[in-house]
């Protein structure tokens, strides 16, 4: 028992410098369309049944082979860490119903081995199934290398929008404190110089795993925001924000009730002693589906557990009353959701990232029943 104590406690400060304390488809989406759309473009009226969610989570963890490199220590040597199984975290999936440049899956992951955020840099991976992985051929992983300095690369999202797939993530370290940049690709090997988006000091606010999603014309990014002064109804001093803009690059402002505006949870689904710590949003015809992994209070990272919530205007959500599965450790995760008329549920399939097993990430999925005014 004392062994065992013992390795939770080094698993729970392993997570906590996860992110250093710089503060005190059937149915799936086309390129170009705002979201995945369920037959005739109905209206989801009917509620979800997110505490009927019940599924046996995998024992088995994806193999994703790759290389992970870390910053450059001189006359550009950068040292080389090979990945299988283990060392993996922030994956984000997106699924295609035509093959796109060959393959229906695209993920974006960050490497972590020995849980060092240097490896911490974008890799793309391809799949027909969504389960057995590949490098695409001709690509030279990490798209983005590790910055100079103490900065480090983290939590990555893909968006597809007019055939290019787009690929966001986070710096910190650079310019005033954090940023949020994008690369771009046509084929999913060859990758544009990184674009700002926006950045942000430390101390003040935080855009902690953005997730983009297209909807009306307009891009919403969501993203996890430490600092918050004042407690909500969900969260102590970590809220989740969202900013809007025409334009999947520009006119972003993280600016605390300006420009980047808080979301609003019905209740604290994750109790008193937990925060949001991560999250990915996805559209599902006209329903946002929320996937949020908590953390321990104070512990920017620790104890993480995975909830599932939905919006119909994607502002005011509401989740279960527990976690979608019962294990701790759990870490940003990913997933598609898709529309079945004949069974009139949700089908989620979910990418999730945990702690265990040098962070690992299984593939799992689910349904959710729909209420009796959800109509197709």
């Amino acid at each position: 028992m004392r062994k065992l104590c013992i390795a939770v406690f080094f698993l729970a400060l392993a997570s906590c410098r996860k992110d250093p304390a710089h503060i005190a488809e059937p149915i799936a989406q086309q390129p170009g369309k705002d979201s995945v759309e369920a037959p005739g473009n109905s209206p989801f009226l009917g509620d979800l049944d997110i505490d009927g969610i019940n599924y046996l989570p995998s024992d088995k963890p994806m193999v994703l082979i790759s290389t992970a490199y870390g910053r450059d220590t001189g006359n550009g040597h950068r040292q080389a860490y090979p990945l299988s199984t283990s060392g993996w975290t922030h994956p984000s999936v997106i699924h295609q119903t035509l093959p796109w440049n060959g393959f229906t899956y695209w993920m974006a992951i960050t490497p972590y081995p020995n849980i060092d955020s240097q490896y911490e840099n974008p890799h793309i991976f391809c799949s027909n199934n969504g389960v057995n992985w590949q490098e695409p051929a001709g690509i030279i992983n990490p798209i983005e290398p590790c910055p100079p300095g103490d900065g480090y690369n983290s939590d990555v999202n893909l968006m597809m929008e007019n055939n290019t797939l787009y690929c966001y993530f986070r710096v910190s370290g650079v310019l005033s404190g954090r940023a949020l940049y994008v690369v771009k690709s046509n084929d999913g090997v060859h990758w544009s110089q990184k674009e700002l988006l926006c950045d942000w000091p430390f101390t003040v606010i935080d855009v902690i795993a953005p997730s983009m999603v297209k909807s009306d014309g307009n891009y919403h990014c969501y993203g996890i925001c430490l600092g918050e002064t004042t407690p909500g109804e969900y969260y102590t001093n970590i809220s989740i924000r969202k900013m809007v803009s025409s334009d999947p690059v520009k006119g972003f402002r993280p600016v605390r009730d300006v420009d980047y505006n808080l979301i609003k949870i019905k209740g604290r689904p994750w109790g008193s002693s937990q925060d949001p710590w991560h999250l990915e949003v996805q559209k599902l015809n006209n329903i946002w589906l929320m996937l949020v992994t908590t953390t321990n209070h104070g512990g920017f990272g620790s104890g993480g557990r995975l909830f599932l919530g939905y919006s119909k205007d994607g502002v005011n959500f509401n989740f279960g009353t527990k976690p979608i599965i019962s294990t701790s450790g759990t870490y940003k995760s990913s997933f598609h959701p898709s529309y079945d008329p004949l069974t009139k549920k949700i089908h989620i399939e979910l990418w999730r990232a945990m702690m265990s097993n040098g962070w690992a990430v299984y593939h799992e999925e689910f349904d959710i029943r729909t209420g009796p005014q959800f109509i197709v």
